[in-house]
């Protein structure tokens, strides 16, 4: 048998290694900000790839896991990075939306907290480098409504979902910013129409998400790109048609 002793200084190499590693990381990171020109801070899209691509990398490891040690790294580095804040709407249990929070943003992001979705999404909104955090679009949380076309922001898109390892097929709250629409390579989209009957244009099946007035928010499987075929085919036959997110799916559903 090992001596335990054995076993522990292995451990505390291991230990020592990891924490060069993570202060190599934090270097790059600070390389990157010196080499962005006017790029966001915030990708949500490669982040999502390249936690996808560790959990698949690591085996056995438990995919909460990986997600939570890539959060704090990921956090501490987006602080190096650059001026990116979270607007966090604290409806329902503040405690619950908060460990939703630090479980997929870690700790380092400067965050601040509003108590309706409209006020954080305002918040987010006037500021380039701010990302939401709201309670999932469905039943009375129609605050979606404003990304729709005609509402008052539909330059941001719903772009991430908390928590990001789950069994549900919905999220808890999602992610909303001015960024981008991207795949991550395993992602859902999301789609607003008043004519149900022009969805047939997609070619598959959606789910219905939610409701806001004459918008009904559906969810498909694949990504659709916002100028791919089926979304201007989706446009011509519904003008009030538009992709409003993509909501990567969960690290467990896809193990």
């Amino acid at each position: 048998m090992t001596d335990m002793s054995d076993i522990r200084a292995e451990i505390d190499r291991v230990d020592t290694a990891l924490l060069s590693l993570i202060a190599e990381r934090l270097e790059l990171a600070g390389a990157v900000r010196r080499a962005k020109s006017g790029a966001r801070v915030w990708r949500p899209s490669r982040e999502e790839s390249h936690v996808r691509d560790l959990s698949d990398a690591t085996g056995d490891t438990p995919a909460s896991l990986v997600s939570r040690i890539w959060a704090e790294l990921m956090s501490a580095s987006l602080a190096i990075q650059g001026p990116m804040q979270l607007y966090i709407a604290l409806e329902g249990d503040a405690l619950d939306v908060w460990t939703l929070v630090r479980d997929r943003f870690g700790a380092a992001i400067p965050a601040q907290s509003y108590p309706t979705a409209s006020s954080a999404l305002a918040a987010a909104y006037a500021d380039p480098e701010g990302v939401a955090v709201l309670p999932a679009p469905g039943g009375m949380n129609t605050w979606w409504g404003a990304l729709c076309q005609g509402g008052a922001m539909p330059d941001m898109h719903i772009l991430a979902g908390l928590p990001r390892v789950s069994s549900e097929d919905w999220p808890r709250a999602v992610a909303v910013a001015s960024a981008d629409i991207q795949s991550s390579g395993a992602d859902s989209s999301l789609i607003v129409v008043q004519d149900e009957a022009a969805l047939s244009v997609l070619g598959q099946t959606a789910t219905l998400r939610g409701e806001a007035g004459a918008n009904r928010l559906y969810s498909v499987r694949d990504y659709l790109a916002p100028d791919s075929p089926e979304i201007l085919s989706l446009a011509e036959r519904d003008p009030h048609a538009k992709l409003i997110g993509v909501l990567p799916r969960s690290l467990e559903a896809d193990r």
